[in-house]
């Protein structure tokens, strides 16, 4: 009998998102078998001081929750940053979506930067440049996405690739179930084999 193990969802789409403090990359990919594809994705621009440009966050990423029908949020995990006010700001920034995902029972998944830029490019210490080039060979697109998008489009793709890699190496309980439940059943030689077995240890633990 042939069993087809349906590890990975058949399709399902992530919001990634790059925040900052006055541009804020965001991009929805969608996987359908053994197809990626891009679906939206677009850079924000924010003016203003530091409370109207978390606002402009604010609104963007619950209107994006509100209208794209996505299964987790993936962000790049936070960073050390050599100056102390940037790093506070960016914290900020980053801390809206996650918040937002949160509070609508959506799941986040941080990823490192080197982290994304291997599974893109093969290499930690890919750049921007390469990163646009090998985002866009990825997802067949005609032009080079601006580069926070393409940030963002490499943190989906990333999730992507690293849930459908987690979801093969760990069968499902049903998988496993409907593995043992179509197992043929022991021959007789092997089911008085086994029955000899157990008999025998029940000996030895009497004693």
């Amino acid at each position: 009998m042939l069993i087809t193990l349906n590890l990975v969802p058949l399709e399902t789409s992530v919001l990634g998102v790059d925040p900052g403090s006055r541009k804020f990359g965001w991009a929805v990919v969608r996987q359908r078998g053994q197809v990626t594809e891009r679906v939206d994705g677009g850079v924000v621009r924010m003016y203003g001081d530091l409370p109207a440009r978390l606002g402009e966050i604010l609104l963007k990423i619950q209107s994006l929750l509100a209208e794209q029908a996505v299964s987790a949020l993936a962000i790049e995990s936070a960073f050390v940053h050599d100056n102390a006010r940037t790093a506070l700001v960016l914290g900020q920034a980053r801390g809206l979506p996650i918040a937002v995902a949160a509070a609508r029972g959506l799941p986040v998944f941080e990823y490192a930067p080197a982290t994304v830029k291997r599974a893109i490019a093969g290499s930690g210490r890919a750049d921007k440049h390469q990163m646009r080039h090998m985002i866009a060979a990825t997802l067949g697109l005609d032009s080079l996405p601006a580069e926070d998008e393409a940030d963002a489009l490499a943190i989906a793709v990333t999730h992507l690739r690293q849930q459908a890699f987690a979801a093969l190496t760990t069968p499902s309980a049903r998988s496993l179930s409907a593995l043992a439940a179509s197992a043929p059943p022991p021959t007789a030689a092997r089911a008085a084999y086994l029955a000899a077995v157990a008999r025998a240890r029940s000996g030895r633990s009497a004693r």
